[in-house]
């Protein structure tokens, strides 16, 4: 998948989306999620992305991402065999 972040409406804005995942990413970990990090989080943003893609939908995706679904998403990628290392789990 391309990553959005190259898309031309979003370039001028991926360096506050990283932030704004990183933020996200430590609210799971105050939530006792401690091994989620950056990469696997945005690796399961991108598959919820609508298209056509924009800001503001980008935004929401990652505003109401749930603890839940990514855990979800975690657990169905090492079953099938699509995470890379047993630290991703």
């Amino acid at each position: 998948m391309d990553d959005p972040l190259m898309h031309p409406e979003l370039r001028p804005y991926a360096d506050q989306l990283k932030l704004l995942c990183e933020a996200k990413v430590e609210e799971f970990r105050l939530m006792g999620y401690d091994t989620i990090d950056v990469d696997s989080f945005w690796a399961y943003i991108c598959t919820k992305l609508p298209r056509p893609l924009s800001l503001h939908r980008l935004v929401d995706v990652v505003l109401s991402a749930k603890p839940n679904d990514y855990m979800t998403y975690v657990t169905l990628g090492a079953l099938r065999g699509d995470l890379g290392t047993p630290d991703d789990v």
